[in-house]
This record gives C-alpha cells, structure tokens and sequence, in this order.
C-alpha cells in the first residue's frame, strides 16, 4: 500500500468503514451460501421447493458482489491485467498508464452510477417490489448504489496515488542513495 494511502487508512472512520464492508460481505456470503445449500437439499432429497429463496439467494448475491467489489477496489486486489509493468518496469510511463486507467476505471464508474441513480428514483416513485418476497427493490438497488460509489472512490484515490507517482516519481537508483 503506498505511505499516503496508510494515513488515511489509520483513521477510525475509514477502518470503522472497512470492517461494516467485511461484515457486510461476510453475512452475506453465509446467508448466500445458506440458502442456496437449503434450496438444494429440500429440492433434491425432499421433493420441495421453498418459496422465495432463489430470490433471497440472488439478492444476497447482488449485495455481496457489489460490497465485495468496492473492498477489493480499496485493497487494490481488483482483477488486472498490467501488461504495462511487464513492458515498461517502474517508471513514469507505466505510473501514467496507471493514472490513466484508474481515471477512465473512475469514469466509467461514475457513469454508472448515474445510471443508477435514475434507476433508483424510477423504482421509489413507482413503489417497486420484488417478486416473491415483496421487498422494496430501493433497497437492493441501493445497496448496489453504495456498493458502486465506494468502487469509484477508491479508483479515484489510486487515481490520485498514481498521478502524484508520475509527477513526482523518484528513479529507483535516486530512491536507494
């Protein structure tokens, strides 16, 4: 993790903010894992198929997937293919390229997010509902809005952490003496 990313990092907020996404995806991935288990067993072995657990599953997987995306932005674990490092090794160029495609990463984020948005007032003006559980859809749609707009702060952040190790970058040889 780079040294200006662990200070704010250290603050209460951001860890207190870190660990309600660790809690998030961990019960959700144990109510995910849950019901799809539960689905199997009293399809198969007894015949039945309980009412409104796919959709409980497919919920519990929209919140997980989305939760999980923003904390694996955060911690930098995201899938990537940096075919740039290989290339380049450190350097400004490859610093760059890396600003440039967090900031383009960002973008895009953030153009779906205003998707969404549109989304998630169509759904609160039209009172929609799930369609076996009866839920409100704001919810899930809104867990996704979270999910995504923490996605997108983070890419900024690296955005930010990029852009300052390409202006400010310090070669290796300069960086050991």
């Amino acid at each position: 993790m780079l040294e200006e990313r662990k200070t704010q990092i250290q603050h209460p907020l951001w860890q207190f903010k870190l660990k309600i996404q660790r809690l998030v995806m961990f019960i959700t991935s144990i109510a995910f894992t849950a019901a799809v288990f539960l689905q199997v067993v009293t399809r198969y072995l007894f015949d039945y198929s309980l009412f409104g657990i796919e959709e409980f599953a497919s919920f519990a997987g929209v919140i997980m997937y989305f939760i999980g995306a923003a904390y694996a932005t955060h911690e930098r674990s995201h899938i990537s293919a940096s075919l740039v490092d290989t290339i380049f090794g450190e350097g400004r160029i490859t610093a760059g390229v890396h600003a440039f495609t967090r900031l383009l990463a960002a973008i895009l984020t953030i153009y779906i997010l205003y998707s969404l948005w549109d989304l998630l007032v169509f759904t609160e003006r039209m009172g929609t509902r799930s369609t076996e559980l009866r839920l409100p859809m704001l919810w899930i749609y809104g867990t996704m809005f979270v999910g995504l707009s923490l996605t997108a702060f983070y890419f900024l952040l690296e955005f930010y952490d990029s852009l300052r190790d390409t202006i400010w970058h310090t070669p290796v040889e300069e960086a050991d003496t």
